[in-house]
């Protein structure tokens, strides 16, 4: 195993470091002292365990930059002081939180709040950004999932904004943590329950389909070369109407969502017993990637291993669900 972690994606000039550590009981008393109750365990052998944890303050929000190596079985229970924003930037977030699974990619985030309940197990390398939010911020029955759509997408991205005028010390950072919790409040008024939205518009609609039905259509043609044209077919609509749905809904492109799912379909078939016998590289020609440095290293981003490791690993048989 490469013994290193993953190059950053958030560089943090400003934050002060917390700890730098390779001692797992370390790593875990300052987490617990700053999010809630660890029980956690590591997985991995101890002398692969190394942690990175830096941390800033801008009004009641403080803001922690961390980074991983060492698989580690989550067992956490959020503290009543705080509730969490988890917004994952490199490595594989899945997490079953007060008993319902939830998988957080990165562009996409987790809310937990005071006395959540968490489990699950986090890849080989992680890297991401807690934001702690005063724990009257949010109010009860809220998702703790917060994925596509153009209300869900506001949220992360000032939620990026903030952390992003933290790390680097910028004079705004007050004003980014005043619209975090405005987008936040805006967040929680759309995803109360029973509410709805009725002013939502048949665009809005029909939009959404539009992804629903390509995303369909691409997991059953995952091993076929195709492009917007022919995934704009499959759905009758203009490429360009495509491409505008899932820019509004998902933040990016058709074909970066279809790489991100052919991502996740070799992770499942590398954790599959069955398929141990078949080679890595075949594995990723049977989803659609080319079998080359380029997929391995996308791989790693964005599971937080390599191909291998992940083959490797014993996984949680609650993890393969």
């Amino acid at each position: 195993m490469n013994n290193a972690l993953l190059p950053p994606l958030f560089h943090a000039p400003a934050l002060k470091p917390l700890v730098e550590s390779v001692d797992f009981d370390e790593w875990q008393a300052v987490v617990g002292s700053s999010l809630g109750e660890h029980r956690s365990t590591l997985r991995t052998p101890a002398k692969r365990f190394l942690c990175r944890m830096a941390w800033g303050q801008t009004g009641p929000l403080q803001l922690l930059h961390l980074e991983g190596q060492g698989q580690i079985d989550l067992r956490r229970v959020q503290g009543s002081q705080h509730a969490v924003l988890w917004l994952p930037l490199q490595g594989w977030s899945q997490e079953r939180i007060n008993g319902t699974w939830q998988v957080a990619e990165p562009g996409e985030a987790l809310l937990l709040r005071p006395g959540d309940e968490l489990e699950g197990a986090t890849s080989t390398r992680l890297e991401g950004l807690s934001i702690l939010l005063p724990g009257g911020a949010v109010g009860p029955g809220l998702p703790s999932f917060i994925g596509s759509g153009p209300h869900n997408r506001a949220l992360v991205a000032a939620a990026r904004q903030f952390a992003g005028a933290v790390a680097m010390g910028l004079p705004g950072k007050e004003h980014a943590a005043t619209n975090l919790l405005e987008v936040l409040r805006e967040w929680e008024q759309r995803s109360a329950p029973c509410r709805g939205d009725k002013r939502e518009r048949i665009t809005t609609i029909r939009r959404r389909t539009y992804v629903a039905d390509a995303r369909q259509w691409m997991r059953h043609h995952l091993h076929e070369p195709c492009g917007i044209l022919q995934v704009a077919a499959a759905v009758e609509v203009s490429p360009r109407t495509l491409q505008y749905a899932f820019l509004q809904e998902l933040g990016h492109t058709p074909m970066a969502e279809l790489r991100r799912l052919r991502l996740r379909h070799l992770r499942q078939l590398l954790q599959d017993p069955d398929h141990r016998t078949v080679s890595i590289a075949e594995l990723m020609a049977q989803t659609g990637l080319l079998a080359s440095g380029s997929t391995a290293a996308d791989y790693r981003r964005y599971c937080g291993e390599s191909p291998l490791e992940t083959r490797q690993q014993t996984w949680p048989s609650y993890q393969n669900r």
